[in-house]
This record gives structure tokens, C-alpha cells and sequence, in this order.
């Protein structure tokens, strides 16, 4: 560091090439720090058989040399790859830097493999079969040590340590690779692998985006509290009894067509041989009786009717309006943007047929997506 005294007392020319290279130095560090943040988009090579990355200028940052777990439509930060080398294909995990990390130790679900979320990408010891964690650079944040781990959900992870793996058939070599785990401790994590709650079980799902620390365990009905290892008390919603109680005492409390649509998204999807799109005024002008007659059922305690959540499905909610709900690799972004469907069975002595009405959960709040009924127009 330069002393005060020193820079005043330089000659004036001194002083100019001084502030010259300091400004040189700093725009530099300017671009590097925009260009390692610049989100690069994938494209495919004349073939369409192997994916490369594009800056947003369209200059190419990647040739298309990746194929097959090469899922990532963007690449911010760090992605799974899969390429051809001599004749054998490596799998590994790339950042933006070049680095290379976790070969053949791509952590794999339905045949795809994981995508970045929050910044870390999951990571599968093929020697141990133990879940770990990749940050952004390519370093370990979270030892292989689990033997499940979610994904980030608002800066914590939900893990399993010390399972047993039990296959469904015999052994895994009849055929059949589906198991559960049996035992095991069911933690909540920080992405520093900081224990944070080591009894972390419920049955239901957590919005873990609402989540409070506080000094004692909520008494909301809507709400779900752990005791921490820090003696306090890691508080969330539970996403079913919010829903349900946003359902009951919002959407069908004395309904009008109005206010359907304010609780709606703009345009709403239903069921007629193929899903069809129409503007949410019209939708509701149209069926408001329908819609508020089916989905009274289910206030009765007893119906016939229970509550589903799912992720947005990528194949029938397209454009820019549903782009946040997808993550870089076209995922639904569920544990945050959920859809809770209400199923109404319709039961005859030799016949089941349901009602479904689909609610996304938005910045906004639940709003009404889409309608499918088993009869009637």
C-alpha cells in the first residue's frame, strides 16, 4: 500500500502512470469478476448430437463436445458433463474456470444427473456409494460421507447418515435396482456441513423459504418447529396445511368471479382430448359454477378427496411467464415453487374417476393453474 505522504511528494508524471495502471488494474478485475458471472446458454453442433456454450453475445465458450448427462441448458457456475475420449466416455463435473471434478462420480436420478442449485451440485462415491457436495469452484463442501442428500433448499440440505440399503427383490441383481433405505439419522445441514437439527423427520413437506429461527416452538397450526443443536428452534410452514387453510379461507370463502381471477395465473390450462390455454377471465366467466361447485366437496371432513404435490411440469407450461419456476437444467424448482393438486374421487359401483385442480405456488401466493374434470362440460 502506498503512504499518503509518499504518493504527494512523486513527481506529476509518476503520479499519472500510478493512477493509469491502478485503473488498468481495477477494470481488469472489473471484466473477470462480470465474465466468471455471465450465464453461458447451450447449444447444439449441425448434427444436434453434442452440446457446447455460448456467451451472451453468441461468441462460443465451449465447443459441442458434451453429450448424454450433459443436461444443463445454462451454465452458471458448475454443471455435470458426459464426453467421448478414445473410444470411453468420461463423466465429470465442469466449472466455469475449466476445472474438473468428480470423475465418473455423477450423482444420478431418473437418468439425469444433478444440476446446480444454490451455488452446489451433488456428488455420488462410486467406491462407497455415498452422497457428497461440489460448490461452485469444484471444491468439497460436504464430505461423501451420507447416504442421501437433497438438494439446497434456501442455504440447507436435508441428509440421511447411517442407512441400510434394502432392495425391493431379493438382491439387486434380479433385475430390479429399486430400494429403500431402512434406519438411519435424518439430519438438517448447512452448506458448510454444520449439523444443524439431528432429528430432522416429518411426514409432510417443508417450505424451507419460510423458515424462522426462534426461541421457542411455534404454535401455529400451519407451522412445524425443530429443536437445533444451538438449543433454539428452526421453525417452518408446512406447505399442506398452508394450502389447505389458504384454500378454505381464502379461494372458496365467499367466492366471485372477481376474485378467482385475482387468485388465478393469467392464463389457465384444462383437459379436452389435449391441454388447452385460454386467457383466466374467460376461463372463469365461463365455468366459475363448476369450478366453485366440484372444489366445495372437498370442505366436508369426510369426502372423498385428498391433496398432492408435484413440480410444474416442464412439457405444458412453455415461455418466459413460467422461466423462474425451471432451473438451468429445465427442472421444476419445486421445494420452492411446488404444485398442490386437489384430486376428488368420483367413485361408482364399478367405476373411478377423479377431478383434479392444480395450484402453483408463486411470489405472490397459491395461485389457480389448471382444471381437469372426469365429467360434464
Amino acid at each position: 500500500m502506498i503512504n499518503l505522504g509518499n504518493f504527494i511528494a512523486m513527481p506529476l508524471s509518476f503520479k499519472m502512470k500510478l493512477i493509469i495502471i491502478t485503473s488498468i488494474l481495477l477494470i481488469i478485475g472489473q471484466l473477470t469478476f462480470a465474465q466468471s458471472n455471465e450465464r453461458w446458454i447451450a447449444f447444439y453442433n449441425e448434427e444436434a448430437d453434442l452440446i457446447g456454450f455460448k456467451n451472451a453475445k453468441g461468441e462460443i465458450m465451449i465447443e459441442p463436445n458434451f453429450m448424454g448427462f450433459t443436461i444443463a441448458k445454462t451454465f452458471d457456475n458448475i454443471i455435470a458433463v458426459m464426453e467421448e475420449n478414445n473410444g470411453k466416455y468420461d463423466s465429470y463435473y465442469l466449472t466455469k474456470s475449466g476445472k474438473k471434478v468428480g470423475y465418473d462420480k455423477l450423482h444420478i436420478i431418473d437418468n439425469g444427473a444433478d444440476c446446480e442449485r444454490e451455488g452446489f451440485i451433488r456428488f455420488r462415491d462410486s467406491k462407497t456409494d455415498k452422497v457428497g457436495m461440489f460448490d461452485t469452484n469444484g471444491n468439497i463442501a460436504i464430505p461423501a460421507v451420507y447416504n442421501e442428500l437433497s438438494k439446497t433448499y434456501n442455504g440447507m440440505i436435508w441428509a440421511l447418515l447411517g442407512a441400510e440399503k434394502k432392495y425391493w427383490d431379493d438382491h439387486k441383481e434380479s433385475g430390479c435396482n429399486h430400494y429403500s433405505w431402512k434406519d438411519g439419522q435424518k439430519l438438517l445441514l448447512s452448506t458448510d456441513n454444520k449439523v444443524l437439527v439431528d432429528n430432522f423427520e416429518y411426514e409432510n413437506h417443508i417450505d424451507y423459504f419460510s423458515f424462522r429461527l426462534t426461541k421457542e416452538p411455534s404454535t401455529e397450526s400451519t407451522e412445524i418447529s425443530f429443536k437445533g443443536k444451538n438449543e433454539m428452534y428452526y421453525t417452518f410452514t408446512d406447505i399442506e396445511k398452508s394450502f389447505d387453510n389458504w384454500l378454505k379461507n381464502n379461494f372458496l370463502n365467499e367466492p366471485t368471479k372477481d376474485k378467482l381471477v385475482n387468485f388465478s395465473m393469467d392464463s389457465l390450462t384444462y383437459w379436452k382430448g389435449s391441454w388447452i390455454t385460454e386467457s383466466k377471465e374467460q376461463f372463469i366467466e365461463q365455468n366459475f359454477d363448476l369450478i366453485i361447485n366440484k372444489l366445495n366437496v372437498t370442505l366436508n371432513t369426510n369426502s372423498d378427496s385428498f391433496v398432492t404435490i408435484n413440480g410444474l411440469n416442464p412439457f405444458i407450461y412453455t415461455g418466459d411467464i413460467y422461466a423462474n419456476y425451471f432451473n438451468t437444467c429445465g427442472e421444476s424448482i419445486e421445494e420452492k415453487h411446488p404444485v398442490l393438486a386437489v384430486i376428488i374421487n368420483n367413485r361408482t359401483a364399478s367405476d373411478l374417476k377423479q377431478d383434479h385442480f392444480e395450484f402453483l405456488k408463486t411470489e405472490n401466493g397459491y395461485r389457480f393453474l389448471s382444471f381437469s374434470i372426469s365429467s360434464e362440460k
